[in-house]
């Protein structure tokens, strides 16, 4: 059949046949394809929604996986942040003090809370009047006083309490002395410079080693950071500067902090007054 298909003409009968083959089949395919069309198309459809759900599934456990990378990274850097801040703690200590990490357990419940309770005590060191201090920009900064202290733990009262003074002094303004105080939202007001001293905004505020009232020696060593000058404010007839004060600590962040317990002869006279 093939030898005779080749070998006749165009209009042979083979030619024929197979003419009138295609025409007879032609229609039926066509039908044919319409029908499985749709099961075909259903397929696809199928498929394509299988490959799709595996595809957002896999991207699914991508996303979560590098979410927990990021939270890792996240809480590695907070990591990272604390112990170069517990660092500067350990660092920047005044003679004559040892410095006792400490970790806030309790808190008073108002919003610039003044007392907060710490697990560090007397069997630590710990005594009433050591100076506390937090991680700050400077390194550490002042942020209140031991009021009372047990074997295991004590109470410190922050300098945003209405109860603290501090006797101050202003770096750079030639020596000016003052009494820092809380005022309202956590800030501090230093009174009693006199106005013939220059105070310079965002100049650094530091403990000045004497008592508020009597210039007396203080329970806190000089040099202590506490703020920087936000402002200062005077009329024409005032004797006195008033001076903002911004303190380097926000104290309602804390959660750890260092009590300076005095370990020379000199701390310990200070503590007690």
């Amino acid at each position: 059949m093939f030898t005779v298909y080749f070998r006749e003409g165009g209009d042979g009968p083979a030619h024929g046949t197979q003419q009138v083959a295609g025409s007879v089949v032609a229609p039926l395919q066509s039908v044919g394809s319409r029908v499985v069309q749709p099961f075909r198309d259903g397929w696809d459809w199928v498929t394509g929604l299988f490959d799709a759900r595996s595809e957002n599934e896999r991207l699914r456990e991508e996303n979560a996986a590098l979410r927990a990378k990021l939270s890792n990274a996240t809480d590695q850097s907070a990591e990272v942040a604390r112990l170069r801040g517990l660092l500067r703690l350990t660092d920047d200590v005044p003679s004559g003090y040892s410095p006792k990490i400490a970790s806030i357990i309790g808190r008073s419940p108002t919003n610039w809370y003044s007392r907060a309770r710490l697990d560090v005590g007397t069997g630590d060191g710990v005594v009433v009047n050591s100076p506390v201090v937090a991680a700050a920009a400077p390194g550490s900064a002042l942020v209140g006083l031991i009021t009372s202290a047990s074997a295991g733990s004590s109470v410190v009262t922050f300098i945003t309490d209405s109860s603290t003074r501090v006797g101050a002094t202003v770096d750079g303004s030639g020596g000016a002395l003052g009494v820092l105080r809380p005022t309202v939202g956590g800030q501090l007001m230093m009174e009693g410079v006199p106005r013939e001293f220059r105070v310079r905004d965002g100049a650094v505020v530091r403990t000045a080693g004497f008592a508020a009232e009597m210039r007396l020696p203080s329970v806190f060593p000089r040099g202590i950071p506490v703020g920087q000058v936000a402002g200062t404010g005077s009329r024409e007839v005032d004797t006195f500067r008033t001076i903002q004060v911004t303190p380097y600590v926000d104290v309602r962040t804390l959660s750890q902090v260092a009590v300076l317990a005095p370990t020379s002869a000199a701390a310990k006279r200070r503590a007690e007054g």
